[in-house]
C-alpha cells in the first residue's frame, strides 16, 4: 500500500499529468508529472529485474538531477531503504558505506568511478544501477531513507527516517513558511541533503510545488534561472548568499522571488542586513537537523539584534534541557514531534554530542529562548564545523590522515572562511621530513568528499602540549591564525 508521499505523487500525475514538475536548468529540459511517472516506474521495473531485495538499501550519487526524484519514488514503491549521497563522494566513501550498511546496489552515472566493476543496467538521465554482491540483510525498521549525518565518533551515522516522517517534515515547512503549490522552488542546495529533502524534494511529491534544479550553483545564472523557471521560493545556505553578494547578477535581482531561507549554518547578522539593502528582501533563518527535520523558523520581516531562528515549526516542541556535556548556565535543544526519527542504524546513539532520549531528540546546540518564544542558538557541545553550510566532523579527516604511514600524529580543527564559513585546517606531525602538504592533500582527495578535505596543512615538529599533556588545542588555534588569515583559500 502506498504510503503518504507516494500517494501524493501519484494524485498530482493524474491530476495535473502535464504540468511541469522539475526545471532541469542545468540540461536544459523540463519534466512534467507524468514524465517522473514514467522515468519512476523505468527505475522500479529495473531495480524489479535486477533482483534488489524489499527492503535492502540502495545508494544513490545522482546528485541534483531529475533522476534522483526517480530513484527516490521507486524505492519507496519496492521499500528500499535510499541512502542519498553527494554525487562528488569518493568510491572509497561510497563503498565502505555500501559495505557498512550492506547495500545491494548503487546508483550512479557511468564514469565516475564510484562503484565496482561488471554488469551495469540503464536507467533514465544517463545513470546506471550497480548491482552489489549479495550480502546478510539489515533491519531499518522500515525506513524509507538512510539519512547519513556526522558522528561524534570520526564516523558518519545512518539516520533511520521513515516516508511519515518526511511527510510531516514537508507539511511542517509548507505551513510555516507559506510555501504554495504554484509556488518553484530554486533547487540550488543538495537534494541529498536533510534540508533539500524538506525544502525541495518534500513539497513536490504532496502538493505539486515544482522546484527549478541546479546541480552547479553560478551566481552569473541566476537571473536567466528565475526567468526560465520562475523561481520564486530560494532555500539556500550562506555561503551561497554572500556568493550572490559579491558577484551581483549582471542581469539584476530576479523579481520572481519573493521567499529566501538560510539554514545549514548560523548565518551573520551582517549578510542578512547587507543582503536586506541591497535587493530588499530579508533571509529567514531556518533551523533543523536530520534527526529531527524543521526544527524553528523565522517568519518575521523585522531583523532583530541578535538574530533569532524563529519559533518552533507546527506539531513540534522545542524545549531546553541542561546536562552535565553543555557549559554551566548553557542548555540543549530538545525537540519532540512527528517529524523526529525513530534512531539510528548504529545501536550506539552516537555518544553526549547527540540523542534520541525520551521520544524525542537532544541535538548537540545550545540555544536560549528570548520573551517571545523565539530562539536563540548560542553555540554546540560537539565540534563539528559547518562548510559551506554542510557539516563535517574534523575527526573523519584526522582519521583518513592517519592512516598514512609517513604521519605520526594529526588534528584537524575548524577555522573561520570569508568563501565559506568554516574550513578545516590540519596540523600534521610526520615521521620524516620527506612528507609534504602536497602529499597528504592528494592522499584525502583519493578517500574525502571535497568538501571534507582540509584547506590547509601545517606541518610540525611536535604538538604543544598542556600542563596535563594533552593537545593544546589553544596554541595550534593560534598558530593556524598567524599562518593562515580567513580570507586565505586555495
Amino acid at each position: 500500500m502506498s504510503g503518504p508521499i507516494l500517494s501524493g505523487f501519484e494524485k498530482e500525475a493524474a491530476d495535473r499529468p502535464d504540468a511541469p514538475a522539475v526545471f532541469a536548468l542545468s540540461e536544459r529540459r523540463v519534466l512534467s508529472f507524468i514524465d517522473l511517472a514514467l522515468e519512476y516506474r523505468t527505475v522500479k521495473r529495473v531495480l524489479d529485474e535486477a533482483g534488489i531485495p524489499s527492503g535492502s538499501c540502495v545508494i544513490s550519487l545522482v546528485g541534483n538531477r531529475p533522476t534522483w526524484f526517480a530513484v527516490f519514488l521507486a524505492c519507496l514503491a519496492r521499500g528500499n531503504a535510499l541512502m542519498p549521497l553527494d554525487a562528488d563522494t569518493t568510491s572509497t566513501e561510497a563503498l565502505q558505506l555500501a559495505t557498512r550498511y550492506r547495500a545491494s546496489a548503487i546508483v550512479a552515472q557511468p564514469a565516475n568511478g564510484h562503484t565496482p566493476a561488471g554488469t551495469a543496467q540503464a536507467l533514465p538521465g544517463g545513470m546506471f544501477l550497480h548491482r552489489l554482491e549479495r550480502r546478510h540483510p539489515v533491519s531499518f525498521q522500515g525506513a524509507a531513507l538512510l539519512k547519513l549525518t556526522s558522528g561524534s565518533t570520526g564516523e558518519p551515522k545512518a539516520v533511520l527516517v521513515s516516508e511519515e516522517n518526511l511527510w510531516n517534515d514537508g507539511r511542517h515547512i509548507v505551513e510555516a513558511m507559506g510555501i504554495r503549490p504554484h509556488d518553484v522552488n530554486y533547487g540550488a542546495i543538495p537534494l541529498s541533503h536533510s534540508y533539500g529533502l524538506g525544502n525541495l524534494v518534500v513539497p513536490l511529491f504532496i502538493q505539486g510545488t515544482p522546484v527549478a534544479l541546479r546541480d552547479l550553483f553560478l551566481p552569473s545564472r541566476l537571473f536567466e534561472d528565475a526567468q526560465a523557471s520562475g523561481a520564486s521560493v530560494f532555500p539556500g545556505v550562506p555561503f551561497l548568499f554572500e556568493r550572490i553578494l559579491t558577484h551581483f547578477p549582471e542581469k539584476g535581482w530576479p523579481a520572481s522571488f519573493r521567499l529566501l531561507l538560510s539554514a545549514g549554518a548560523r548565518i551573520d547578522p551582517s549578510l542578512v542586513i547587507a543582503f536586506k539593502e541591497r535587493f530588499g528582501m530579508k533571509i529567514h533563518s531556518f533551523y533543523g537537523s536530520s534527526e529531527t527535520g524543521g526544527i524553528t523558523y523565522d517568519d518575521e520581516e523585522e531583523i532583530t539584534d541578535p538574530l533569532n531562528v524563529g519559533a518552533a515549526m507546527p506539531e513540534t516542541e522545542v524545549s531546553l534541557r541542561r546536562d552535565d556535556s553543555a557549559p554551566p548556565g548553557e542548555a540543549r535543544v530538545y525537540v519532540r514531534g512527528n517529524a523526529v526519527a525513530a534512531g539510528y542504524v548504529e545501536s550506539r546513539d552516537g555518544g553526549a554530542a547527540s540523542a534520541f532520549v525520551d521520544g524525542g531528540f537532544l541535538t548537540g546546540d545550545l540555544g536560549e529562548f528570548d520573551d517571545q518564544d523565539r530562539l536563540h542558538l548560542t553555540g554546540r557541545v560537539s565540534s563539528f564545523v559547518n562548510v559551506a553550510g554542510r557539516k563535517v566532523n574534523p575527526k573523519e579527516a584526522e582519521a583518513v590522515i592517519l592512516e598514512m604511514s609517513e604521519v605520526a600524529e594529526a588534528k584537524v580543527l575548524g577555522f573561520p572562511c570569508n568563501r565559506r564559513g568554516q574550513k578545516l585546517v590540519a596540523f600534521i606531525v610526520a615521521r620524516s621530513n620527506r612528507l609534504s602538504p602536497v602529499q597528504v592533500r592528494t592522499y584525502c582527495a583519493e578517500k574525502l568528499t571535497p568538501y571534507k578535505i582540509p584547506r590547509d596543512f601545517i606541518l610540525l615538529d611536535r604538538f604543544p602540549l598542556t600542563a596535563r599533556g594533552k593537545v593544546d588545542q589553544q596554541v595550534l588555534e593560534e598558530l593556524a591564525r598567524s599562518m593562515v588569515p580567513p580570507n586565505h583559500d586555495r
